[in-house]
């Protein structure tokens, strides 16, 4: 089949090299009666290239396959459309092509988790017998949740004002943040404002993982505030004074009867952070836009309202704002960076083993503990980390040994899986340890409009792509290692802005 779409593209490409020559009177071609220009001669030669280009990408298996043979079959029908005369008959092969872009925006094909590989050949990690140097287990890996009871984003881009692009309002009710509602000004500079209530307590280093990182937290009496979702949308009503003395207003009110067909998403929170001290896994469960029929939506700053992004694409056959909200959201930092002693884990009962708050799933390569996964659990969701071959045990790596293999970051299946690369090695007893996302977010969405943006936006399955965590360990003694790991940006280039 693949071989066939090529070699359909590749012939209809060619033919239409013929207004091409016909144009400069490089050949005789009797097929095409008409005159043709050389300004349009030239628009003939982009249609071949363009449809060889597309399958030439359709047989490589690259995704953006469909973007040349979108362009291709576009300028293909102005063509026909011009020379309808001499060129009718290349509305069909045009009509096939089309078919097959739209068979493949149709079918959704549910992500393959990775599959877990045999053990890793034992004497390449630890030797003939193993080193015998670590009884335990060590672990370098943490997962940090960020209760978090919902959240909503209004964006303003298109309308900005001179300090804000867009506002999000966040609801806490935990022994970590306090109780109360908490709002973020995202600024024009890149970087963000944070107001909350008295009855929140926020930690202002969280907030390196958003944008250039906080410039300012501000305690607000935020009187009467509201920010509720129900199954008829969201609700808020938010007022308060910005660092200027100007009046914020925020206010949405959701009234539409219209089916609502919540989805999962991984925010790119991420994309914007310039130095994060973890990987930023904002899983939005339920997610959801604003609709635009029968809501009420305004920004007000000062004495000026401003003009709410809208979303270009209907969403289950109706029109939506860009502004987003979910009642069910999962925060977790994945590595927070680290400078200290790493202590051995317990003994495992049953290949489990349990530290602080994240459990681990172990499995024997030998006589020797290797973690096969990882997770930690809020509310209902759980968020799990799986290594294929098994993460080996740091503690018995012989020198020189180097191990690598693939991870998956998982959640609920409604919101998809990064995959990435993971590399071990010990060198003169100084063991290093690096994770590249490599893969990317690979979702797992049905939606036929939410497929077409993942697509023609790049960035929600490409930012984790960007981020790179190494950690160094050297032994200190009998058992504790030392070590420090931090996490690095490698495409600080990438465009900025609110998630």
């Amino acid at each position: 089949m693949r071989s066939i779409v090529f070699a359909f593209l590749l012939i209809h490409g060619c033919i239409h090299l013929m207004g091409f020559v016909k144009a400069f009177g490089l050949a005789e071609v009797s097929e095409l009666t008409l005159p043709i220009s050389r300004t349009w001669g030239l628009l003939w030669l982009a249609a071949a290239l363009i449809l060889v280009i597309a399958g030439v990408l359709w047989l490589l298996k690259l995704d953006s396959w469909w973007i040349a043979a979108t362009i291709g079959i576009i300028l293909s029908q102005i063509l026909v459309i011009v020379y309808w005369q001499d060129a009718r008959f290349g509305t069909i092969p045009n009509l096939i092509i089309l078919t097959v872009l739209v068979a493949g925006f149709l079918r959704h094909s549910p992500p393959h988790p990775i599959s877990i590989a045999e053990p890793a050949p034992f004497e390449e990690r630890y030797g003939d017998e193993g080193t015998g140097q670590s009884a335990h287990i060590f672990s370098p890996f943490q997962i940090d949740i960020d209760p978090m009871e919902r959240l909503l984003l209004i964006n303003f881009e298109n309308d900005p004002d001179s300090l804000y692009v867009g506002f999000e309002p966040q609801a806490f009710d935990d022994d970590i943040n306090g109780t109360g509602i908490l709002v973020i000004g995202w600024r024009t500079d890149g970087k963000i404002d944070v107001y909350h209530q008295p009855g929140l307590y926020p930690d202002p280093e969280k907030f390196d993982i958003a944008g250039k990182g906080l410039a300012n937290m501000l305690e607000r009496e935020m009187d009467g505030a509201i920010f509720e979702i129900t199954e008829r949308g969201a609700q808020a009503q938010i007022t308060f004074p910005d660092l200027n003395g100007r009046m914020i207003k925020l206010h949405l009110e959701e009234r539409s009867t219209r089916t609502r067909k919540p989805f999962g998403l991984l925010a790119p929170m991420g994309q914007a952070a310039e130095q994060p001290s973890a990987m930023p896994l904002v899983l939005l469960h339920d997610f959801y836009f604003v609709l635009r029929s029968d809501t009420d939506l305004s920004v007000k700053i000062g004495d000026r309202y401003h003009e709410p992004d809208s979303f270009p694409l209907p969403l289950d056959f109706s029109r939506i704002q860009f502004a987003r909200y979910s009642p069910d959201p999962l925060i977790a930092m994945l590595n927070p960076a680290f400078d200290g002693e790493l202590h051995p884990m317990d003994e495992p009962v049953n290949n489990t083993v349990t530290l602080g708050e994240t459990r681990y799933e172990l499995t024997m390569n030998g006589p020797v503990y290797e973690i096969q996964s990882f997770y930690r659990e809020y509310k209902n969701r759980e968020l799990n980390v799986t290594f294929s071959p098994a993460f080996p045990n740091v503690g018995d790596l012989r020198a020189g040994a180097e191990a690598s293999g693939i991870f998956e970051i998982a959640g609920d299946p409604t919101t998809g899986f990064i995959r990435g690369e993971y590399s071990v090695q010990n060198t003169d007893g100084q063991i290093s340890i690096e994770l590249i996302p490599s893969g990317g977010w690979i979702p797992n969405e049905p939606k036929l409009t939410l497929r077409f943006l993942y697509r023609i936006v790049p960035m929600f399955k490409e930012w984790p792509t960007t981020y790179r965590w190494t950690a160094n360990l050297q032994r200190t003694g009998e058992n504790p290692f030392m070590m420090k790991s931090s996490w690095k940006r490698m495409y600080d280039d990438q465009s900025e802005g609110t998630p």
